[in-house]
């Protein structure tokens, strides 16, 4: 048996009730990294749901550090990135916190989880620690994409990009030696609840052609524009309802009814809060909808409607492609084409035999290249390479 490792893995974020994409794919690599017989520490900045997804074993710390937020896609008012630098330039305790925690507690390796966790590579450098950085943003070219860069540079031992789209930016930078392209893993249900008891569940009418769209609701991940390509879909199948479920801020989800209304979806519009175990969403749809106005590099909602066999419909950006094999597992359309998304809609929602064959194909490519076991293997693998130096 190969020695254990000693791997202390920072989350930027701790959502309290349903975890984000990045969450959920620290959790899976812990939790497999626990399964082989290593020791795994998880630190969180606050009150967190992954704590009860967490295997027994694993340490959970609750130490507060301040996020780098400079990591959205789309520019920013120059006040608001100025506010931002000030914020964050000014003296953080948590920090102080963190590198003392990692000085006592000696890991073979920090794992530092998404790009907005600065004060973490930077404790782990303070603590003498190899650092792994786990990269799930794609950044524009730009003085905040050079500025990053030159972060990771001064920090990791080692850099994972979720999707080569994710890893060009970072090549472009000039940190391609040090990156190592690792697409996330995802678990196929084991045993599925029916779509008649999921929408039982979920409070959906079981008749019907559901399209789901699952995940944080916030205007990049182009909500809107998905109503938009469902209402459109409609006019040729007009049994096609359109399930929508997670959390965002309430201005936001009172746009999202708005357009709804104003595109007279009316009953066939459900909006459903976030959950914390999505399996009963996939379970009742027959379709899913990604419909990011940013590149997304490799966004969860895709894996797990291919672990569930459901087609995907989507804008051709950032990881999608990588997943979504063109009339295969799915249809993808250019970045912003809302009509052709609502033909694709309108195309799988009208062909049964279409959606169980795209389906059934989704699910095998999502065994065969996005698993768990195997996300695990490479990532270990890499936590080695980086300690024994």
């Amino acid at each position: 048996m190969s020695a254990e490792l000693s791997v202390a893995m920072l989350s930027h974020l701790a959502t309290p009730a349903v975890a984000t994409g990045a969450e959920r794919s620290l959790v899976v690599l812990a939790n497999g990294l626990a399964a082989r017989g290593h020791r795994v520490a998880v630190s969180v900045p606050g009150p967190s749901v992954i704590e009860q997804a967490l295997v027994p074993g694993i340490e959970l710390r609750r130490m507060p550090c301040r996020m780098c937020w400079l990591t959205h896609y789309e520019p920013e008012p120059a006040w608001k990135v100025a506010g931002r630098f000030l914020r964050y330039a000014a003296p953080d305790p948590g920090r102080r916190h963190l590198t003392d925690w990692l000085r006592a507690s000696r890991p073979d390796v920090v794992h530092v989880n998404c790009l907005p966790h600065l004060e973490g590579a930077r404790a782990a450098r303070d603590a003498g620690r190899p650092v792994v950085w786990h990269v799930r943003e794609i950044l524009p070219p730009g003085p905040r994409r050079r500025w990053f860069a030159k972060r990771i540079a001064s920090s990791a031992a080692a850099v994972v990009a979720v999707s080569e789209a994710a890893a060009i930016w970072l090549r472009e930078e000039g940190l391609g030696s040090r990156v190592a392209v690792v697409g996330n893993g995802v678990d196929l249900p084991a045993a599925p609840r029916s779509r008649q008891d999921a929408r039982c569940a979920l409070g959906v009418p079981e008749d019907g052609i559901v399209a789901g769209m699952f995940g944080q609701l916030l205007p990049h991940k182009g909500v809107v524009e998905a109503i938009e390509a469902v209402a459109l879909a409609r006019a040729k199948a007009p049994a096609l309802r359109f399930l929508v479920a997670g959390d965002g801020p309430p201005e936001f989800l009172a746009e999202v009814d708005a357009a709804a209304g104003r595109l007279e979806l009316g009953s066939s519009f459900h909006r459903l809060a976030g959950r914390a175990d999505p399996g009963d969403l996939f379970a009742a749809s027959d379709l899913v909808v990604l419909a990011t106005r940013t590149p997304d590099p490799l966004p969860r909602a895709v894996l797990e409607a291919m672990a569930w066999g459901r087609p995907v419909a989507a804008f051709r950006s950032g990881g999608a492609a990588e997943m979504i094999v063109e009339g295969q597992t799915g249809f993808l359309v250019d970045l912003g084409d809302v009509m052709g998304l609502g033909k694709a809609i309108a195309r799988l929602a009208n062909d049964a035999s279409l959606r169980e064959s795209l389906g059934s194909a989704g699910r095998a490519r999502a065994r065969e290249n996005f698993s768990t076991e195997a996300h695990v293997t490479r990532m270990e693998a890499i936590f080695r390479e980086v300690a024994g130096r």
